[in-house]
């Protein structure tokens, strides 16, 4: 049985934001994702994964001025992709494998460094559709401050699809994260993500003011998800 795991990010296809095909926006943007996410993928004690980070074509030439303006040079395994071409990208990667998760995460958040590692091992039941990802913690990076967090249905999901299946069109209609929870599904144990607060959030958040952690602990955190970089 061969598996393979796709990172799907949302970088800027979703008209959120009225400035998100702009320069600044972008380089604001992608260095977030450098220092956070892209950290956070690297550090990955299992590499076996493509990160697809979906774009809005119409930006495809800034967001590659930012990319060789900043020196960033992204890995084989994690690249920017125009949104009308992520299917065809993915089904050209599971091409001879059995199984394919698709792990949904932001561009500035963390994940666990064993996170794929586990994702690879784990058995699921064969009717399952969905692994939802309910323990995290979130961070304010600009105050250094943390707690942890649980959402019942959070954006930090994964979906299960037969490789064959998937080839032949079939896909889940997610309307958003907080309907995965009605599709079948499993909960994975553990804190597995760290929802990156930021002044510049999509969606504004706050870390919980109960449980807020120890600087020693905070660190002690950041080492599991980004190896303390």
């Amino acid at each position: 049985m061969t598996r393979r795991l796709v990172i799907d990010i949302r970088f800027n296809n979703m008209g959120m934001c009225k400035d998100r095909l702009t320069r600044p926006w972008v380089e604001h943007r992608i260095k977030l994702f450098r220092d956070l996410t892209m950290n956070s993928l690297m550090h990955q004690t299992n590499q076996d994964f493509l990160t697809m980070l979906k774009y809005d074509p119409r930006s495809h030439d800034v967001i590659y001025e930012v990319l060789r303006d900043l020196q960033i040079d992204l890995p084989d395994n994690i690249r920017f992709v125009p949104v009308g071409e992520i299917d065809q990208a993915v089904s050209e990667y599971i091409q001879g494998a059995d199984e394919l998760y698709i792990a949904r995460t932001d561009s500035d958040d963390l994940l666990h460094r064993t996170y794929f590692q586990r994702l690879h091992e784990y058995q699921h039941q064969p009717e399952t559709w969905a692994l939802l990802n309910q323990h995290g913690y979130y961070w304010d990076r600009d105050h250094n401050v943390m707690a942890p967090k649980f959402y019942a249905s959070p954006q930090f999901y994964v979906l299960i699809y037969n490789v064959q299946s998937y080839l032949k069109g079939d896909r889940y209609t997610v309307r958003d994260h907080g309907h995965v929870i009605k599709f079948p599904h499993e909960k994975l144990a553990g804190r597995n993500w760290v929802n990156v607060v930021h002044s510049t959030n999509t969606s504004p958040k706050k870390v919980p003011e109960e449980q807020r952690m120890k600087h020693e602990e905070i660190k002690a955190v950041l080492q599991d998800y980004k190896s303390g970089l």
